[in-house]
């Protein structure tokens, strides 16, 4: 796997593993699980958050650690990218990646953000984050912000959705929480969001769709044929549970676990 580009957006003290956010409660091992599935399939996904500060990146980040290793990660240079990757990057082995869909600094907007949610019609897969407290007004900011039409809006694949608890107060620790799992589809004219996986009002239990719900949301999103939804999960969930107990949580023994995961397991 290779990585084009420097920036903060690569710095060590950001890369958290999965299995450190399931620690930290930023989401729990059926969820990562999920969200494990979706990589296997190169799934677009956008993590948006109210607040600065609240995980976007970090989250984005330990996410992309579930795609399989042989695929290339593209950072989106902003205004300067010029796309020249597309000459020598297959799109079925190539995912891009934007730091965040903003106007300011070296973020991707304008014609790069257009650019880059034309290709993922073209095969490429594309992550990136937004300021955005739910998936509706997520996909109005891409909309009325950044001027993407709702076809390209509903290329994504799915909508993640972050939450600071317990505010800024000094003093008080921050906690950083996955809100919500939106799918995003094409519908007549419009675009389709189906909540998948929500966290239940008052504690820290995750909500997840049955796999029926699941299975014929992503049957039409990837080609899983026969596949059932419940028993991937759980095959990802006892593994990522047994680093957990094992105590390899870092990133570096995480992705090495995932990576010997793929190898092993070539379906």
């Amino acid at each position: 796997m290779y990585r084009w580009g420097g920036g903060g957006f690569w710095e060590p003290e950001k890369r958290l593993s999965i299995l450190e956010l399931v620690n930290s409660g930023t989401i729990d091992l059926r969820l990562a699980s999920f969200l494990w599935l979706l990589m296997k399939y190169r799934a677009s996904v956008v993590v948006a958050a109210g607040p600065s500060y609240a995980g976007k990146t970090t989250t984005l980040n330990a996410i992309l650690d579930f795609l399989d290793p042989n695929v290339n990660l593209v950072e989106l240079h902003g205004g300067e990218e010029d796309f020249e990757f597309t000459k020598t990057s297959p799109p079925s082995k190539t995912y891009l990646v934007a730091e965040e869909f903003n106007y300011h600094m070296d973020y991707v907007w304008g014609d790069a953000a257009q650019k880059a949610f034309e290709l993922i019609s073209g095969g490429y897969g594309l992550g990136g984050t937004l300021h955005a407290r739910t998936a509706k007004e997520a996909v109005l900011v891409l909309h009325n912000y950044f001027s993407l039409s709702v076809p390209l809006i509903a290329s994504l694949d799915a909508i993640v959705i972050l939450n600071v608890m317990r505010g800024w107060r000094r003093g008080v620790e921050i906690e950083r929480r996955i809100e919500s799992i939106t799918l995003v589809s094409p519908a007549k004219d419009s675009i389709a969001l189906q909540i998948v996986a929500s966290r239940e009002m008052g504690n820290d239990t995750f909500i997840l769709a049955d796999e029926h719900s699941l299975q014929t949301a992503l049957a039409k999103k990837f080609d899983l044929g026969q596949t059932r939804v419940a028993q991937e999960m759980e095959i990802r969930q006892r593994f990522l549970a047994r680093l957990l107990l094992e105590g390899r949580v870092s990133r570096d023994e995480v992705r090495r676990a995932i990576t010997g995961f793929y190898r092993s397991h070539t379906s």
